[in-house]
């Protein structure tokens, strides 16, 4: 009994980073091997707002299975802000994102869904 009181705390202390870390790979791709994180991952989605602006959409998109991603609602920056004068809140669109250098995705190509 007396080395269960050991475990325990030791146990507590790890879950919340081992946690934490999981959040970011998933949100940043890092789970994802080298391979899929450097190439362009297809998806679809419906526009809830952007800011053309900033270079931002903010998406509901379904899953991108080449990452491994749920559908979510999820704010993006994009490559080419002039792809956004091409769309507007509301629409439908296709679109591909790749991983940046910081680790985050952007969206490299956005269009009107086919």
């Amino acid at each position: 009994m007396k080395k269960i009181s050991y475990i325990l705390p030791a146990l507590a202390l790890l879950s919340p980073p081992a946690f934490a870390g999981d959040m970011h790979n998933h949100m940043s791709g890092t789970g994802a091997s080298a391979k899929a994180a450097a190439q362009a991952h297809k998806g679809q989605g419906t526009v809830n707002k952007l800011d053309a602006q900033a270079g931002i959409v903010n998406l509901t998109h379904g899953p991108i299975k080449s990452l491994g991603w749920s559908g979510m609602t999820m704010d993006f920056k994009v490559k080419d802000k002039a792809a956004l004068d091409k769309i507007k809140a509301g629409m439908k669109v296709d679109f591909e994102v790749s991983k940046e250098a910081d680790g985050m995705f952007a969206i490299t190509h956005i269009g009107p869904a086919k």
